[in-house]
């Protein structure tokens, strides 16, 4: 299994038409083979000093059963699509890909 930390920078006011988009692709990619799981996620204040918090960015939070599940995902029609629904809005897109130590 691996996990899969993928933060989204958006252009200042788009983030909730990106968050609106991957709503949307959510039922598309839960039922793929290999996703455990695939949660959008926002920052929640906490009133923690340490924590950082971005109004133009979010984070998926994803696991997949391999990394061949996860090349396959990133392959599919409906991601495709996804990705040029949302080019204009997306900055960076910074992917953090981790195993169990």
């Amino acid at each position: 299994m691996i996990d899969v930390i993928a933060e989204i920078r958006t252009t200042p006011g788009t983030r909730q038409h990106v968050l609106d988009a991957i709503h949307a692709n959510l039922p598309a990619v839960l039922a793929e083979a290999g996703c455990l799981a695939y949660r959008p996620s926002l920052d929640l204040a906490s009133g923690l000093d340490s924590q950082h918090q971005d109004t133009d960015s979010l984070v998926i939070l994803e696991q997949w059963q391999s990394l061949e599940h996860l090349h396959a995902h990133l392959a599919t029609p409906h991601m495709q699509a996804y990705h040029r629904q949302v080019a204009d809005w997306v900055i960076a897109v910074r992917l953090r890909v981790l195993g169990a130590a």
